[in-house]
């Protein structure tokens, strides 16, 4: 099966879906994660938090951790990823050009605006493709005035720590929101998983699904 990830961002993906990839990987699937930005950030008020370089040697690395082989990193602003024919048209060519049997990306409703405009860029350049799953936004992302709905779980036991391994690989983020954003992330796997019975899970709300009986 192959199975494609989009994300804004370097570390979005890791962040929300990486113990499925993980997981995915070590069950001899094949993985593609697309990266619509080189991720540097600049503050407000002109402080460098995050240079391109950085961001890019670090996701590299946290892709590796996971496993994944094929990363592609495009070059939209870090900021603003717009809901755009022209992001659209990119990612249109990228999914049929990859033929994936799955797409992730993210939650349309989460109030990051650029991660917004690739979940409704994705789910409109994935029009012909039934399995398309939006996964669940991780604090500092996400905080709407919708609630992200479970739909589909992933049992990720076994995965998470190589899912946080992998965080970590991003140190400039790690550095900035500390260890705390690690425990986060992992006490949200772990409540993920109670839901299902099971140790750790990653939770995702569904666009389209298609069962084959």
């Amino acid at each position: 099966m192959k199975i494609l990830a989009v994300g804004a961002h370097l570390d979005d993906i890791e962040l929300a879906c990486g113990g499925t990839l993980a997981k995915a990987i070590a069950k001899g699937h094949d993985v593609k994660m697309i990266v619509m930005s080189k991720s540097g950030y600049t503050n407000y008020d002109g402080r460098v938090v995050r240079t391109e370089d950085a961001a890019v040697e670090e996701g590299m690395r946290a892709a590796q951790v996971l496993g994944v082989k094929d990363i592609e990193i495009l070059d939209y602003d870090t900021k603003d990823i717009p809901y755009h024919s022209s992001v659209i048209e990119t990612l249109d060519h990228k999914i049929q050009e990859y033929r994936p049997d799955i797409i992730f990306t993210h939650w349309i409703f989460d109030t990051h605006q650029a991660h917004e405009g690739v979940a409704k860029s994705t789910i409109t350049a994935a029009r012909r493709h039934n399995n398309v799953y939006m996964y669940e936004p991780i604090y500092p992302a996400g905080r709407s005035y919708m609630g992200f709905r479970p739909q589909m779980y992933i049992d990720i036991d076994g995965y998470e720590e190589q899912k946080l391994e992998a965080l970590k690989m991003h140190k400039t983020e790690y550095e900035k929101f500390g260890n705390q954003w690690i425990e986060g992330t992992k006490a949200r796997a772990a409540y993920r998983g109670y839901e299902m019975g099971k140790k750790y899970a990653e939770a995702f709300e569904i666009v389209r699904c298609e069962l084959n009986l």
